[in-house]
């Protein structure tokens, strides 16, 4: 009879020790995340100006992703993504800036905090959003820590410390679980303290001014401001990175350091060209992530739901479009990992209500390692809003962010030097594009209509229309919800 019983409990034992190791295999995952920096400005992605050792730490120590891309170029709409794991088209209202989750999407977050995760957030999490719309989630991210603050910060610079509010967090945890921490930077994003770039010892001599802008003092002025901001950062990251440490929390944990949208200068943030979506994206796990690597295959941050899901060992819901991306985080190589990551696809409707009739700038992208094509479904429309139409905060062509850059190009637009370049910035666009990458990294010479590249354009506006269809875009079957979805406040005025 003794016999009888010890079998059984041998084996309960044996499935109780085996369901513990696998809950204390589970990582915890801490995903950083800054606004609006475009994918080149940080030291370890080749930029001289920019002095970035925490961020470049992580990149030594883990994977750096080199085409990797936003859902959208905009920041709620790409966090809406993030979170649910799907193109923004298939989201509705959270498809547009101020717009809204409806419950009846997964999260990620939920499903961590289901599963025994301590879920939390600091900073900037799903935002800009209209609030207490009826069958909406307000807070996709669990509890947000906030409490701890700064005195004074430079001008435009939150003063969240973020060190602080994480530290929070690790100390009122559970111990029982992994945790799951979103850190939201509210930088670099606008307005920027005038010359800090130049007063904190950025050399202006070392920027890049991207061929779609003037390459005049005010331009490297500006991007300097901007950069400040992500150094501020990457300080900030440097200290959370001293908390892993300090609580032996580094060989389990992967840190995901990326960003939601590109930089706020024109033709950058709210446009599908690689300055407003391609990404800065790297990943760090000790002992799972082999360092220093290099991928090059074409991800989506939508691929991060599905990718903390699998790892957490959850199923993922099959409303997720994104794909896990375990396979590129547990690869012994660096290069293409995966044949059949061939491309990515991001997409467009409306930053701010900068068009008469509140009316978007609907436009779809697909992004290989070479080669990006973009779909302008209403090409007579004004990309960065009617030249007419003012913002009070934004001033004209509203879905670029104020700066003063914008006003230089603003104020000399009749100028025959900078004519062009603001018409490339600012004037409307054909109803397709494409652009060859490697000899046009800058993306100013529309290939679309030259003959010699006619197989090309066919073979991706096929490969685009097919992604779309299959993934219900409903601009696939011409329907187009989101220009009555108008949630944007303050509305633009026609000033004649």
């Amino acid at each position: 009879m003794m016999k009888k019983l010890i079998l059984p409990l041998i084996l309960v034992l044996i499935c109780l020790c085996a369901c513990q190791n696998k809950a204390q295999e589970r990582p915890n995952i801490l995903f950083i995340i800054t606004d609006d920096q475009s994918w080149e400005h940080a030291g370890c992605y080749g930029n001289q100006a920019l002095r970035t050792p925490a961020i470049d730490r992580l990149a030594f120590d883990g994977v750096r992703f080199i085409n990797a891309y936003s859902a959208a170029p905009s920041c709620s709409p790409s966090r809406a993504g993030i979170l649910s794991g799907q193109d923004i088209y298939r989201l509705e209202e959270a498809g547009i800036l101020t717009g809204f989750i409806r419950d009846k999407y997964v999260l990620f977050p939920e499903l961590l905090e289901e599963n025994g995760y301590n879920v939390g957030y600091t900073g900037k999490g799903y935002w800009p959003r209209t609030a207490n719309i009826d069958g909406a989630i307000d807070e996709p991210i669990g509890k947000n820590y906030r409490e701890r603050t700064y005195q004074s910060t430079p001008v435009g610079i939150s003063k969240n410390n973020y060190p602080a509010n994480f530290k929070d967090f690790l100390d009122q945890r559970s111990k029982d679980g992994p945790f799951f921490f979103w850190l939201g930077f509210g930088e670099p994003h606008t307005p920027y303290e005038i010359d800090r770039g130049v007063n904190t010892g950025i050399d202006t001599s070392k920027i890049r001014v991207p061929a779609f802008l003037p390459d005049e003092p005010v331009a490297k002025l500006n991007m300097a401001d901007y950069m400040s901001e992500i150094e501020w950062a990457d300080k900030m990251i440097d200290s959370v990175m001293t908390l892993l440490e300090k609580y032996h929390l580094m060989k389990n944990t992967l840190i995901v350091f990326t960003s939601d949208n590109g930089m706020p200068l024109p033709r950058a943030k709210s446009s599908l060209y690689d300055y407003g979506v391609h990404m800065p994206l790297i990943c760090k796990w000790d002992e799972k992530i082999k360092k220093g690597r290099v991928v090059e295959d074409p991800v989506s941050l939508i691929d991060f739901a599905p990718t903390f899901l699998e790892i957490a060992g959850i199923e993922v819901p099959d409303q997720m479009t994104g794909k896990s991306l375990t396979k590129q985080l547990y690869s012994e190589k660096s290069g293409t990992i995966d044949q059949e990551k061939e491309f990515v696809v991001t997409a467009f409707e409306k930053h701010t209500s900068c068009r008469i009739g509140q009316l978007g700038f609907p436009r779809r992208a697909l992004h290989t390692t070479e080669w990006t094509y973009i779909r302008n479904y209403e090409p007579e429309r004004w990309p960065y809003g009617d030249p007419n139409v003012f913002i009070e905060g934004w001033g004209f062509y509203g879905e670029c962010d104020p700066g003063r850059l914008k006003n230089f190009m603003m104020d000399h637009q009749n100028e025959m030097e900078f004519d062009p370049l603001f018409n490339l910035c600012f004037g409307k666009v054909a109803e397709e594009e494409l652009y060859n990458k490697n000899e046009d990294p800058d993306m100013i010479h529309n290939l679309a209509e030259n003959s010699e590249y006619e197989s090309i354009l066919l073979e991706l506006r096929e490969k685009l229309n097919i992604y779309l269809k299959q993934t219900n875009d409903p601009r696939s079957i011409g329907e187009s919800p989101w220009d009555h979805y108008n949630y944007d406040k303050p509305v633009g005025q026609v000033v004649k």
